[in-house]
């Protein structure tokens, strides 16, 4: 299945013509709602991604590109301050040089730079984006979903601790959590029975 031309291209130039605080926040709220998904969420880039598209993008948990990917920040270009949380979202995902370039100098990348500055997961040929993008949430999706929104949890509540011992801490409260748990004790017993 060939990508869709675009992944998303951007804001309603509409609501920017005009703009007041709710109608920044209805555009924010597009993204935002899949960034507080408890549950993972995949991003197949196979076109652009420009502006809030990147935006859009960086909300999910893991970005997989094609080779055809655009990634296209363009705020500035349009003498517009970037917004939405931009400037959060791209710094947990890339070095602050290529945050700069991307954002100040509007630096155009494709799937495979992304790839080269940890903007994505990994970059595909363009005939292969979905089947990989499913095969990562298909394996995901094969986890109990408790599991996994325990798991996404952690991860978001661990990046904003400064001592491991923290992390730590709060691990091992949920590790045995699921070490309890009747699929845990099954899979044991798989494993042994090898």
């Amino acid at each position: 299945m060939p990508p869709p031309p675009a992944f998303c291209a951007g804001a309603d130039t509409r609501a920017l013509a005009d703009p007041t605080k709710d109608k920044l926040l209805g555009i924010y709220e597009g993204f935002l709602r899949v960034w507080r998904s408890p549950l993972l969420t995949v991003a197949a880039v196979g076109g652009p991604a420009v502006g809030a598209g990147v935006n859009l993008a960086l909300a999910c948990d893991v970005r997989i590109a094609s080779e055809s990917a655009r990634f296209d920040v363009r705020f500035l270009k349009l003498g517009l301050h970037p917004g939405g949380g931009h400037t959060w979202l791209l710094r947990r995902a890339v070095s602050e040089q290529a945050v700069a370039a991307m954002t100040m100098c509007g630096d155009v990348i494709d799937g495979v730079e992304a790839a080269r500055v940890g903007l994505v997961w990994r970059c595909v040929r363009d005939a292969d984006l979905m089947r990989e993008a499913r095969r990562l949430a298909e394996s995901a999706a094969a986890t109990s979903e408790e599991l996994l929104r325990r798991t996404k949890d952690t991860l978001r509540a661990t990046e904003r601790m400064s001592r491991l011992e923290d992390a730590v801490e709060m691990e091992v409260d949920r590790q045995l959590w699921s070490a309890h748990r009747p699929e845990f004790a099954e899979k044991i017993r798989d494993l042994l029975r090898r």
